[in-house]
């Protein structure tokens, strides 16, 4: 697994330049800063215009879908899938896999097979993706299993695969169990990843995911956590709100990736306004690894709502270069330096561990996750003086 180093932030200041060209070489958005900045890698070569002078995370859209890659049974069109995590792999951006099962976008062919063949097909598309893609950085395992589990209820495209990974049993969950398991079983160095939306906001919603999430961390089936940010799942509610929620997800322990985020807005200053409010609640946060985008340019998703931050004659919209300046200036003020399994302190009496885990982040608060001694797992967030 890749891991990194724990880090506490502090806000810069922030210069906002009234109108900046588009970017044409680097340095990326996230250079230097202790978290990615990424965005979806479209199979349009278009809308990927000028992605490597942006961004330094990736998730590839539709083409890593199973449906996508096996729409006819044991044929496989790798074609889009390739294009993204080669561009990836070249350009040293982290790679985000999205998605091995869905309730939606699924082979319709899967839909009526028995439970036993469903399973060996699952099996199947597991190793196909292992065995081809041998270095991503992070693997969806299953998406938005609250919402949209696929258990045959959304039409054709749905999998209806649910049962055969065992249905709800005694978890009410265990198709989640036992996919991970699987997944642990064939992916055995990679970081496995649950990915949802409305659990920014929804209260309800982010007690199932937890719910969950802490079943499957209880088997170290789990390494990283998503939440998908779209615009419908964090317009409507409040920061206080949306920070409430983050906490909570966060006090599984595990790390977070927001990995779908777009702020609508056909008018420019709306889209900033709400870009202002709603991205540093995530970029802050002690427990979010990185943030990936749903695209910057026309064309991708949620163009009609105005989700774009570049427009179509390349000038960047006031929230891209808000974005700009406020990433670029948010500083790293302390470094850990872990070059072991752990990093002792001598804060509050110690020493104090630090495990080298992917899930040990601070914030400009001065919060750090650390342990008491290396052999007790058991840790605390912990208010370290500056």
């Amino acid at each position: 697994m890749k891991f990194r180093t724990a880090i506490i932030i502090l806000l810069g200041s922030l210069t906002l330049a009234s109108a900046e060209p588009l970017q044409t070489s680097g340095p990326y958005l996230a250079q230097g800063k202790s978290k990615f900045l990424g965005s979806v890698y479209s199979s349009r070569d278009s809308y990927n215009e000028d992605f490597e002078f942006y961004w330094n995370g990736m998730w590839q859209g539709n083409s890593g879908k199973w449906g996508s890659v096996e729409g006819v049974r044991d044929y496989m069109n790798w074609g889009e899938f390739d294009q993204a995590y080669n561009f990836a792999k070249e350009h040293g951006v982290i790679y985000q896999m999205h998605v091995l099962l869905w309730g939606n976008q699924q082979p319709n062919w899967i839909y009526n097979l028995s439970d036993e063949e469903q399973l060996a097909e699952i099996r199947e598309w597991f190793q196909a993706v292992a065995d081809r893609y041998p270095d991503m950085d992070y693997v969806q395992v299953v998406n938005e299993p609250v919402n949209d589990p696929p258990d045959g209820t959304s039409g054709s495209d749905s999998g209806n695969y649910a049962k055969a990974l065992g249905g709800t049993g005694e978890t009410g969950f265990d198709w989640i169990i036992n996919a991970f398991r699987l997944a642990r079983e064939i992916f055995p160095g990679t970081p496995l990843m649950i990915n949802e939306y409305n659990v920014e906001g929804d209260w309800s919603k982010a007690l199932q995911y937890v719910k969950i999430i802490n079943k499957l961390k209880e088997e170290g089936l789990i390494d990283a956590v998503g939440i998908q940010g779209h615009a419908f799942s964090t317009a409507y509610y409040s920061v206080h709100e949306l920070t409430t929620n983050l906490d909570y997800i966060a006090s599984t322990g595990l790390p977070i990736m927001v990995t779908e985020m777009e702020i609508d807005g056909l008018d420019d200053q709306v889209q900033l306004a709400e870009y202002q409010r709603v991205f540093p609640i995530y970029w802050e946060h002690p427990a979010v690894i990185g943030i990936n985008l749903s695209g910057h340019r026309v064309g991708n998703w949620r163009t009609e709502y105005g989700a774009y931050i570049a427009n179509e004659d390349d000038s960047p919209r006031p929230a891209f270069i808000w974005l700009r300046h406020y990433v670029q200036s948010y500083e790293d003020w302390f470094n850990f330096d872990v070059t072991d399994n752990w990093a002792a302190t001598n804060w509050l009496g110690g020493p104090l561990y630090v495990p080298y885990t992917p899930w040990i982040w601070s914030n400009q608060m001065g919060w750090v996750y650390v342990q008491a001694d290396s052999e007790n797992p058991q840790g605390a967030w912990t208010w370290i003086p500056r």
